[in-house]
């Protein structure tokens, strides 16, 4: 391809945009990617990293009108219907899917795949006294330590009332902590942006190629990812791996 048409563009997006976009699956998943591994550890470290403002580095896609005929959805997990017919140009992410599923997931809730485990529930909470995030699977335990009120799901908190506060104050627990940890908790939903890099005028070749390279740092291709990397092949018919849970 011509190089002089390939770009490369960085735009900032607010942490919340870009959840709804995952979920309007405006992205995809080529299959030349490895699958959604992140266990609940790393998801959490996420979210505290996102709390305190930390960068958690890019997401980088490939926007483009080549209809990638084998792909996957985000992570392999089912996502809502978005109801249209089909984009113009297609975005697949190249780097970034365990974060970007991760987020996706654990905002949205719902069960999935976790490594041998079929059946972990990935809603995640946030406890108000505590400033914890924590899976449903421990939330009888923050039950038994706090009000319930005090125990938000994260895909509550944009909706949650100005008062909400003001009307835990009568409540056993309750101090101006709870305060803070509410309002630097809606301030990341408001205003945490996530740096995308989108790139254009590449082929299938090269985005495999540049996958390949951004790969042999942090956590490494094994041969059988790059193998399967290097011999992707854009079939004919589609084939979309949704991975239903049993």
């Amino acid at each position: 391809m011509d190089y002089r048409n390939q770009k490369i563009t960085i735009e900032n997006t607010i942490l919340t945009e870009f959840i709804h976009q995952l979920a309007a699956e405006k992205y995809l998943i080529p299959t030349f990617q490895r699958l959604f591994i992140w266990d609940p550890v790393h998801i959490i470290n996420l979210w505290e990293s996102i709390y305190r403002c930390y960068p958690i580095g890019t997401i980088l896609y490939w926007k483009t009108q080549t209809v990638l005929h084998v792909h996957r959805k985000l992570g392999g997990f089912l996502l809502p219907a978005n109801g249209h017919s089909g984009p113009e140009t297609w975005s697949y992410i190249l780097d970034g899917q365990q974060r970007a599923t991760s987020l996706l997931v654990s905002f949205y809730g719902g069960s999935g795949k976790i490594r041998e485990q079929y059946s972990f529930d990935f809603t995640l909470y946030f406890d108000l006294t505590t400033a914890e995030f924590y899976f449903e699977k421990d939330h009888y335990k923050h039950k038994w330590q706090a009000d319930s009120a005090f125990l938000v799901r994260l895909n509550e908190v944009p909706d949650l009332s100005a008062d909400y506060c003001s009307r835990l104050s009568p409540l056993r627990g309750y101090s101006e902590t709870v305060n803070r940890n509410l309002e630097q908790l809606r301030y990341v939903f408001s205003n945490y942006s996530i740096p995308l890099v989108c790139l254009e005028g590449f082929d299938i070749e090269g985005v495999c190629r540049i996958y390949e390279r951004i790969n042999q740092t942090g956590v490494r291709l094994t041969n059988l990812d790059i193998l399967i990397a290097r011999g992707f092949k854009n079939y004919a018919t589609v084939v979309e791996e949704d991975f239903p849970i049993p």
